[in-house]
């Protein structure tokens, strides 16, 4: 374990100075191996070279300054290490899909890179697909039901509900699944939903989604939502939200499915969002 300990010090060292020119010898001395050893094992474990990951760790904090700060585009430029406020656009642009103005100006999905931390099991440097935007409030009707367990735990009970073999299930709410689905977490109740133009059952509970900020994370097309939604609720929890300046605004959570009654089709085009209320 002491090597795990070394390595996160010299991952400190590097978080600490990350808008300063890091010294790869001092990194490596910290770490206890040699410069090459450490290139080596950095690059094996999160699959980019340390210089990479500082860039990549720079424009996610840029992002979140051009969200919730007034500093001029130059001056996060310059703090970046960029020498031209078009150079460090190009490659905020490459990074995030949108150039910093468009950014301030409108919002739109981040690509966010968490500090990567060494454990039993490597944590953060993962890309991230993430946008914080201001949600109206939306109305959907479903099935309830009350868990005793936690928000984190809920993916290992609540998959019950979405089972054919049980009274509560999709059926109850519609025929068929094109479009889209909301699993709501509210404090220990979780409910299935969907809004009002796409349900045909009767009796249904009405839910309101609250308006308001959230942060909302996708995943990429085709995985099987008892895999992806906990890996990614992980990730946010675990990576992004320590790193980020917001926090979790309440014990709410909104899990969004986009699916298809065929099941080819629902195996290749599903996704998920995952939204977290924050301030």
């Amino acid at each position: 374990m002491d090597i795990l300990k070394k390595l996160m010090n010299a991952m400190d060292y590097i978080e600490k100075n990350l808008y300063e020119e890091i010294d790869f010898a001092t990194v490596s001395r910290i770490a206890c191996v040699t410069q090459d050893s450490f290139t080596r094992f950095f690059s094996y474990m999160t699959g980019m070279m340390p210089k990479e990951y500082i860039r990549r760790r720079r424009l996610t904090l840029a992002a979140y300054e051009l969200q919730t700060g007034e500093d001029k585009v130059i001056d996060i430029a310059v703090k970046c290490g960029y020498e031209s406020a078009d150079a460090f656009s190009r490659a905020f642009a490459r990074q995030h899909g949108g150039t910093p103005s468009a950014l301030r100006k409108s919002g739109g999905t981040l690509r966010v890179y968490p500090p990567v931390s060494f454990h039993i099991a490597i944590k953060g440097g993962e890309k991230m697909n993430c946008r914080v935007m201001n949600v109206p409030e939306i109305e959907v009707f479903g099935v309830s039901r009350e868990w005793n367990c936690s928000a984190k735990d809920r993916f290992t009970s609540v998959h019950t509900m979405w089972s054919d073999e049980l009274d509560f299930v999709p059926g109850e709410i519609c025929d068929g699944f094109d479009g889209v689905w909301y699993g709501i977490w509210d404090a220990g109740k979780y409910s299935i939903a969907r809004g009002e133009a796409d349900v045909s059952g009767k009796n249904l509970e009405k839910r309101t989604i609250p308006a308001g900020l959230y942060a909302i994370f996708t995943t990429e097309k085709g995985g099987y939502a008892g895999d992806e939604l906990p890996k990614l609720r992980d990730l946010i929890f675990n990576s992004w939200l320590p790193d980020s300046p917001y926090k979790q605004k309440q014990d709410f959570e909104v899990e969004v499915y986009h699916l298809c009654t065929d099941r080819e089709e629902r195996r290749k085009k599903r996704y998920y969002e995952l939204w977290i209320p924050v301030e």
